[in-house]
């Protein structure tokens, strides 16, 4: 699918999971795996930052392992990352650029906690970040799997 194409379209309720969870990381990135079908998020998974660092976040690989093997459980794909910026908006740092290689088809969902919060979803792709649209719908709903260790 072209960049063009794509979007992520994610329930509303399951949003404010994924926000929840990046509160209790704070000051912490928080980061995860999103998953589902066509664009359309149906299954969250909250995961450790292994970096522990405000502002780095790498998913800790034995849970990253324990997603990835429930999503093909379950018929879904990898549909994106999310990671929270604590002290930053809601786009791609170098660093996060820098880390895409690694699923580069995946949407990166960036939740700011600086000030209001603020949601932005971008596919990054030679260096290049862009932005895809979000869709937040009503009564949409999906899992949310909470795979961490650690508890903020």
């Amino acid at each position: 699918m072209a960049i063009s194409e794509r979007r992520l379209i994610i329930g509303r309720r399951l949003l404010q999971r994924v926000l929840e969870h990046c509160l209790e990381e704070k000051p912490l990135e928080a980061c995860g795996i999103l998953a589902g079908r066509e664009g359309v998020v149906t299954s969250v998974f909250a995961t450790d930052n292994a970096r522990r660092s405000p502002v780095f976040y790498e998913v800790d690989p034995e849970q990253q392992e324990e997603a990835l093997r429930q999503i093909a459980e379950r018929g879904e794909e990898l549909l994106g990352i999310y990671h929270s910026h604590p002290r930053a908006p809601a786009v791609p740092s170098q660093n996060d650029i820098e880390q895409a290689v690694h699923y580069p088809d995946a949407v990166r969902l960036i939740i700011s906690l600086n000030g209001p919060t603020d949601v932005g979803a971008f596919l990054i792709a030679s260096g290049q970040a862009v932005k895809v649209p979000l869709q937040i719908m009503e009564g949409l709903e999906g899992q949310f799997h909470d795979l961490r260790v650690w508890r903020g």
